[in-house]
């Protein structure tokens, strides 16, 4: 399972983000200074919720940022960073968003099955809850593991 690779290294809590760029952005850093993507990847991720729309909201106060792997993915990567404040995505019903997984997929079927890990986690209201008041990355870490 990818969850099980997670290291507290991938983990960032309590980011102040102006925007949903901002926060696109800042929870990316990890992955871009390990070498994972390349800063085209995440002007792709901000170019793509421009142009469609925040579809990387993926439940209530989570978005999930992504872009195809051609835009610059050089090896598969997955942050998550909680923001404090919360950020609207623009996302109707599911804003403020509280975090944000960011993942570099080398191909589509790592994203299919990230998303089958990342739903039985989420789905636990209650876990995710803790997930967001997470005070710590290595709070976080251990919250997410249970």
């Amino acid at each position: 399972m990818l969850i099980d690779k997670i290291t507290v290294a991938d983990i960032q809590t309590q980011v102040q983000a102006e925007d949903w760029e901002d926060a696109i952005i800042k929870t990316s850093k990890r992955l871009l200074n390990k070498g994972a993507i390349e800063q085209s990847y995440i002007d792709a991720m901000i170019r793509v919720v421009k142009e469609n729309g925040p579809y990387i909201v993926i439940g209530k106060h989570i978005a999930l940022a992504h872009s195809r792997p051609e835009f610059g993915v050089n090896e598969m990567g997955l942050t998550f960073t909680t923001l404090n404040p919360p950020v609207n995505f623009g996302a109707d019903g599911m804003d403020p968003i509280k975090l944000v997984i960011t993942l570099a997929a080398l191909d589509a079927d790592a994203h299919v099955d990230l998303l089958g890990e990342l739903a039985e986690i989420l789905m636990d209201e209650e876990k995710a809850e803790a997930l967001f008041e997470a005070t710590s990355d290595e709070v976080f870490l251990e919250i997410l593991k249970k």
